[in-house]
């Protein structure tokens, strides 16, 4: 990730961010700390074991996991398979034991080395102080720029 975005999305996450660890824009914070970092196993751990991920509309990214360890391991694939991300989340909303992010993302998939655009929305879902569910659906189209 592209160090100015990464610092950003830091900035913007941990303004909503408490000391309370199972307040749920720390979990937030925690969880995309740890995907920069690469610790996806960091990740993981504030996942409940029986963890969903759908994620929709990103084409190459596109599926549907179940557990721990399965999510752990697509969202480890996923982010290897690009490079120069540059996220920018515009909003988040908490209620109750829900969050919705809404992002921007531009960067390059490593297999074609196309850049890509995307627009979407993370919803999660919260038991128990950990993440339950993921459901990711990017808005409108997602594209490969020439």
């Amino acid at each position: 990730m592209e160090p100015e975005y990464t610092e950003r999305l830091f900035r913007t996450v941990g303004t909503a961010a408490t000391r309370d660890v199972s307040d749920l824009p720390t979990v937030l914070l925690g969880i995309y700390t740890a995907i920069i970092q690469g610790d996806f196993e960091a990740m993981g751990n504030s996942m409940s074991e029986d963890v969903e991920l759908n994620i929709c509309g990103f084409g190459p990214m596109d599926g549907n996991w179940r557990g721990r360890k399965a999510v752990v391991e697509a969202t480890r694939k996923n982010f290897a398979s690009v490079t120069s991300q540059r996220p920018e989340i515009e909003s988040i909303i908490c209620q109750g034991d829900c969050a919705a992010v809404l992002l921007r993302e531009s960067g390059v998939l490593k297999p074609t080395g196309q850049a890509y655009s995307i627009r979407a929305v993370q919803w999660f879902t919260f038991a128990d102080g950990k993440i339950r569910k993921i459901d990711e659906i990017a808005g409108g189209n997602w594209k490969i720029q020439p």
